[in-house]
Parts: C-alpha cells; structure tokens; sequence
C-alpha cells in the first residue's frame, strides 16, 4: 500500500454550506458564500432557492451571490422543489417553506424517497403547517405554510436537520419555538445565527427563537474545509505505512470530532495544529503520522450523533487494528443513503473482514491484513464508495468497486485528491 504524504485541503463543509445558502432567505442585500461545498446535494438546496425567488449565482472558483429581500419576498414555487438526493434540502427546506402562506411540492431521487421525514413532518404540523405525503411519512410531499403558532419541542432522537427545520419554521410563527435535543448535536445553525445576526436564545440542550423582526443585513461567509471529508484521508494516513498527512483548514465543530476522538483512542498518531475560529466555527489543521499502533476499541454509543457519516471509514480502520472494534447506537445508519450497517458489513466480509453484524452497529475483529481483491456494492451510497476507494488502498488487494460516480453527492473531486496523495489513479 502507498503511504499518504504532504498536505490536502478538502471541499467546504456540507452542512454548513446548506445552512449559509439556505439562512441567506432570511436576509436582505446581496450575500457572498466562499468556499462552499462543490457536492451536488448542495447545489440542490441553491436549485430549491431559486424556485422560491432568490437570484443566486456561482463564479468558476466556487464563490456564492445571493441577492434577496428578506424572507417576505419568497414566491411560491410554480416548480417541484426537488432534493435530488439531499436529505438536509429536503428537511431543512421543508422548515423554511412552512411559514409561508403558499404550496410547496417536494421530491428527491429514488435513494431520498426511501427516506422517512416523519420527524420533520410531525413538528411541523404541530406548528401549523399542513402537510401531504406518501404514505403519510415519503416524498414526495406537500406543505402549506403560513399561520404557525410557537411551540417547544423536545427530539427523541438527536438530530441536527430537524433541530435546523423546527427553528427555521419558528422563525416565522408567533410566540417562541424552542428546541431540546437528548444530547449535543452539531451546532451549525446556532452558531450560524449568531454569525449573521439572527436572535435566538439558548439554555443547556435547548434553543430557542421567535419571529424575526426583520430581515438580517446580507453578508459574507468562509465555509470552513468538510471534516467528514477528511475523515477518509484520516483513516487512511493512519493505516498506511509511512504516512504523513496534514489535512487544511479543517472544521472543528464540537459536534463533528468523533472521527478525531475514536482515532486517538485506537492510539493513531493524530494532532491538530494551527487552531483558529472562522466565520464563528473553529477550525485547525489536523496532522497524521502513521505509527502502526491501533488497537480496538467500542465507540461510545451516546457519541454517535458526532459522527454518524464518519462510521463506515472508522470501519476500515477497525478492520486493521489489534483486538475488537465494536459500534452500538447506530440504528440510525440503517436510515441513510442505503442501509449502511448491513451494506457495509457484507462488503467488509466479501474482502475478508471478520465482521459481525447486529441491529444498531457491528462488531470487528481487527487483523494485520486484510486480502481485498472483491466487488464492493456502493448502492448508490456516496460515503460507501469513498470508504470502498480508502479501503481499496489500504487492503492487500485493490476491490471492485460497482459504482464510484455517486461520490460527486458530496466529494465530485475524490478520487483526483485521492491520486494526488498516493501518486496513481484509482
């Protein structure tokens, strides 16, 4: 296997790169989103944007404009909003669409149609929205917004997307809407709304906000590089031989660090440098060295929700420490892109991994090697592909992999860095 060496700066980050996009309907003026995440899940949000009105353009490096007139001036839509296959448009939008006096039809791919929004669909009808679906719970869907009343809400499940859906319905209902989740989630949206001036209050676990007096003046935001994208090039410094990796710029959101956290745990060589805030996030860069010592661990089943993406790579390295690796709490993975427990345990044994698979996680017993060299399944899943791709360097022998397009959901440029690091095209 090649070793990963010199330095990379990964895309902008995903989840905050829909909320610059989407909160920017709340504002007034012309707004500038500096490198934002190239993902086609992105773009979906900007495409949903520009249904409801708003003039958003992208230059060739990448650079947002959006031009609005506060959240009074969007139009009801005389288009599909379609999510293609964006769970955060599709949830995030719904919020933002509820309290407005108009119809919005929603849909997404066929991945995101498999999808429940029950949570997202729940709170908004409590708020006073009113919503038509598919067997009351899939896309597509229908809302008519308007005429919310404020109301608190406490999650069952820790969820950042319908944390961000309740409060941006909240800001346009009477009264105050407030949120509690079980257990830190991502806080994006809090800080996001302190960074460009929309009030809110917060207590412990809980948030809350009330209707917006006005609109927010426009401004201008630097998305911090995806941690859940480096989390691929992470994994794989730390189980290749003679690696040395630093990883730029990257977001540091205290709800995002589970991959730095279990990584450090498993003894890998993992340290962040240069530790600064932008555009209200902390950000640092992370350093990897290669020094051959990970060993098992179990991943603390109330710190999942830090790092639910980051899962399926922790995998990889599972697979090549000493001892037991073992996920619990994870029932939520079932829900994603594709069932990634189950997906991602048969690829692992198809390769050779000694994996066995429970209802909410998995268990590794890790080895010194791994043979490889078998078809990997993505279904159509962009974090399969790219674990599949890491996997295909680190292993004895490279895997096949059925579909790796799919990545371009939220890394198009991977396999181009992946290259750029081990010298070859994969």
């Amino acid at each position: 296997m090649a070793p990963f060496i010199g330095s990379l700066t990964v895309p902008g980050d995903k989840s905050i790169s829909h909320r610059a996009l989407i909160f920017s309907a709340f504002s007034t003026g012309k707004s500038r989103v500096l490198n934002c995440s190239p993902a086609h899940d992105v773009e979906s949000s900007a495409e949903c944007l520009r249904k409801l009105g708003l003039k958003i353009t992208r230059d060739e490096i990448g650079v947002f404009e959006i031009e609005n007139n506060g959240i009074d001036s969007l139009v009801a839509p005389t288009d599909i909003l379609d999510a293609g296959n964006s769970g955060t448009t599709i949830r995030l939008m719904s919020g933002l669409v509820a309290g407005r006096p108009f119809v919005s039809k929603f849909d997404g791919d066929e991945s995101l149609r498999r999808r429940t929004m029950k949570r997202v669909f729940e709170p908004l009808r409590e708020l006073g929205a009113q919503v038509s679906a598919r067997e009351d719970t899939f896309a597509p869907f229908a809302i008519t917004g308007g005429n919310l009343i404020g109301k608190s809400f406490e999650l069952k499940v820790a969820s950042a997307q319908v944390e961000a859906c309740v409060l941006l319905a909240g800001l346009q209902a009477d009264g105050e809407t407030s949120v509690t989740a079980p257990h830190t989630v991502r806080d994006h949206t809090r800080r996001m709304f302190e960074y460009i001036g929309i009030p809110f209050n917060q207590n412990s676990k809980t948030l809350s906000v009330k209707r917006l007096a006005k609109p927010v003046d426009a401004y201008e935001l630097t998305v911090p590089s995806d941690i859940s994208s480096a989390a691929f090039f992470m994994v794989a410094a730390a189980c290749s031989p003679g690696s040395d990796l630093t990883l730029t710029t990257v977001g540091m959101n205290p709800g995002r660090t589970l991959i730095v956290d279990i990584l450090r745990s498993m003894g890998a060589s993992v340290e962040i440098e240069n530790a600064r805030v932008l555009c209200g996030e902390p950000v640092a860069d992370i350093h990897i060295q290669y020094n051959g010592r990970l060993k098992g661990v179990a991943v603390p089943p109330d710190s999942i929700a830090s790092g639910i993406d980051e899962i399926p790579i922790l995998a990889i390295a599972g697979a090549l420490c000493e001892g037991e690796f073992h996920v619990s709490g994870a029932a939520e993975l079932r829900h994603k892109e594709s069932d990634r427990i189950t997906s991602l345990c048969d690829n692992l044994k198809a390769a050779g991994v000694k994996v066995e698979e429970q209802p909410d996680g998995f268990t590794i017993q890790g080895q010194k090697t791994i043979r490889g060299g078998s078809p990997w399944l993505t279904h159509l899943d962009h974090r399969l592909a790219m674990t599949g791709l890491i996997a295909s360097q680190v292993f004895d022998a490279q895997l096949d992999i059925d579909d790796p397009s799919c990545m371009s959901v939220s890394y198009p440029t991977f396999a181009d860095d992946l290259a750029q690091l081990v010298g070859s095209k994969t």
